[in-house]
């Protein structure tokens, strides 16, 4: 698919667990829409505070304020709308059926209708990460509410080893977003906290591995479509 197709589906909205996964999974696509005079905005469900527990001089609070400001800076790069920050915290996702969960679907929901959404890409369901899992089931809960299109996009399910036997019955969408890289690489080096050495000291200083890293280099951004409930 071209860009420019993509781009007159929308408006989209990219639905990313932490602050970098944008910029990772969709970074491309993202500023491939603008470049081509659609709409792309974001939405952060966490805010991404847990990254580095136990940081000398980091609180909670100001990692999440760092990483807000660094978001902004990729989103500027790629040329997309601001974000909306839902604010859940970090590693601690709700749950479908929990009140804040359905208090969130029901806020993204209207906050889309309001921005005449039509598609949403979201991380995979099947990624390995709780937060990663909890945007899948929040996206599906506003699609569901609004009727639109639903897509899934992979960061941290390319390590999955059993990947394409999991995915088989999806549709792949294959996006030809080779001209949003060189501002997807850009962005990427916005996002300083989650590269190392901006935050040290952490008990767990996360830094995200150079393979994650090689999601830059590819030509297009593959969506995996997700059927609409009946």
């Amino acid at each position: 698919m071209a860009a420019a197709t993509a781009a007159a589906q929308g408006p989209w909205l990219i639905l990313a667990p932490h602050p970098d996964d944008e910029t990772l999974g969709c970074g491309a696509l993202i500023a491939a829409i603008s470049a081509e005079g659609g709409i792309a905005y974001t939405a952060f469900v966490t805010d991404g505070a847990g990254s580095h527990p136990d940081a000398p001089g980091w609180s909670r609070k100001r990692i999440a304020g760092l990483r807000r400001t660094e978001a902004a800076a990729a989103l500027h790069v790629l040329n997309a709308e601001p974000a909306l920050h839902l604010d859940w915290p970090d590693a601690a996702p709700s749950k479908p059926g929990d009140p804040a969960f359905e208090r969130t679907a029901d806020r993204l929901a209207a906050w889309c209708r309001s921005r005449g959404i039509r598609q949403i890409a979201v991380t995979w369901d099947g990624e390995p990460h709780c937060d990663h899992e909890a945007a899948a089931a929040l996206a599906t809960a506003v699609a569901q509410r609004i009727s639109v299109g639903l897509y899934q996009y992979l960061v941290w399910g390319w390590t999955v080893p059993d990947l394409a036997s999991r995915v088989r019955n999806h549709r792949v969408i294959s996006i030809d977003t080779r001209a949003g890289r060189p501002q997807q690489r850009r962005a990427m080096a916005c996002h300083r906290s989650q590269r190392g050495g901006r935050i040290v000291g952490a008990a767990e200083n996360f830094r995200l591995p150079k393979m994650m890293l090689r999601l830059l280099d590819r030509p297009t951004t593959l969506l995996l479509e997700i059927a609409r409930a009946p």
